[in-house]
């Protein structure tokens, strides 16, 4: 059995990897009609299908990804053994492919799905209850919780916990509903939910607390000075943490200046198989052996570092390779294969236990046209 840690680092990776393409509704893949417009046992032997019919990886890929589109419209429209059954076959359809950007989204996809097939059969009951009546409070506070820490769709899941019978998830709820148009007071919320966290157990206490990341992460975008030295402390404190969330040394750029919130460093958002990657880094190396380069102070307070790599969609055809490396206190503790066609990313999970100093790293041999090096979402885990 996994320890109480373990158990959070699994799930935090399978979030972190998982809300690629979930999170908030911010990244999703929008192909699709609305998902009530959809037959999904159609759409299954539809991708079924199309998986038959072809040999070409390339192709297998896309087929990857569309299942994965076609399951999460699946959970949008509520049927999640419909999403489950779907994400079972896009693993299969990953592994067919080659592609290891799909068949690690395919495999994290159906964790997500078989664990919403769980979580909502115990709230069914409730969530027919408020189709009868909207103002029972057992069953809004308990289908709310669902929504929001479950399907991280927190703002229907607010609205829910702000009808709700549990006081504190209420008042939070409602200082939050209070605040998305104004974040005046979004570090006292995200107080809220962390010290709710606290009196929580299990992946309800890791939930909140990482939804009150996401109100710490938005206050530090935008804060200065004092006000971004108390939201570092607190983050300092969080679990986890994004690179784009701390402080960066010693940048070395390439061509393109170094990119932070999912900016390539060009001044636009960068997609790999058209995700975005809200904490993605853009680090295009320098020409001929040359590293770009960023280094993080961890002062050895974190003990495992995540993230994918990949050269982002719309790079021109690259004609050298890239590699990137993982340094910690100036020793290099990762390095992946060299890496030259788009659509594909390697991950890469490392211990930097008693680190004090992290770089990243992105250098090729040759000239560094098209070389548009990305890091998927990097983040340090306590």
């Amino acid at each position: 059995m996994l320890t109480l840690k373990s158990q959070f680092i699994v799930h935090t990776l399978f979030v972190v990897l998982c809300t690629l393409v979930l999170h908030g509704g911010t990244q999703v893949l929008q192909a699709f009609p609305p998902a009530e417009n959809i037959d999904f046992s159609e759409k299954y032997k539809q991708l079924l299908q199309e998986a038959k019919s072809t040999s070409s990886k390339g192709y297998l890929k896309e087929v990857a990804f569309d299942a994965i589109e076609t399951g999460q419209a699946a959970i949008k429209a509520g049927d999640y053994s419909a999403a489950v059954k779907i994400a079972t076959l896009a693993v299969k359809i990953g592994k067919s492919s080659g592609n290891n950007h799909a068949y690690t989204l395919a495999n994290n996809f159906k964790q997500r799905s078989g664990m919403l097939a769980r979580e909502y059969r115990k709230v069914e009951n409730f969530h027919k209850n408020l189709q009868k009546d909207p103002k029972d409070s057992r069953s809004a506070f308990l289908y709310g919780k669902f929504v929001a820490l479950k399907l991280n769709h927190w703002k229907e899941g607010l609205d829910w916990l702000s009808k709700g019978d549990d006081a504190a998830y209420r008042t939070l709820a409602e200082q939050e509903l209070a605040i998305l148009k104004d974040d005046d007071s979004l570090l006292e919320v995200a107080n809220g939910w962390y010290q709710l966290g606290g009196e929580e157990k299990g992946l309800t206490k890791q939930e909140l607390e990482l939804h009150a990341y996401d109100l710490y992460s938005r206050a530090w975008t935008h804060s200065i000075e004092a006000d971004r030295t108390t939201i570092n402390a607190r983050l300092s404190e969080m679990p986890l943490r994004y690179l784009n969330h701390m402080e960066e040394q010693d940048v070395i750029r390439g061509p393109w200046a170094f990119g932070k919130n999912g900016d390539a460093g060009n001044g636009g958002i960068f997609t790999v198989n058209k995700i975005e990657f809200p904490n993605g880094l853009g680090l295009v190396p320098q020409s001929r052996g040359l590293a770009a380069r960023v280094r993080y102070q961890l002062d050895g307070q974190y003990k495992t570092f995540v993230t994918g790599m990949a050269l982002m969609d719309h790079s021109y055809q690259y004609l050298s390779t890239i590699t990137f490396t993982v340094l910690g206190d100036d020793r290099v503790l990762w390095k992946s294969p060299p890496i030259r066609g788009r659509g594909d990313a390697v991950f890469c999970n490392v211990s930097v236990k008693n680190i004090k100093r992290l770089e990243i790293r992105t250098e090729t041999p040759g000239r560094n046209l098209g070389g548009h090096a990305v890091w998927l979402d990097p983040l340090v885990l306590k």
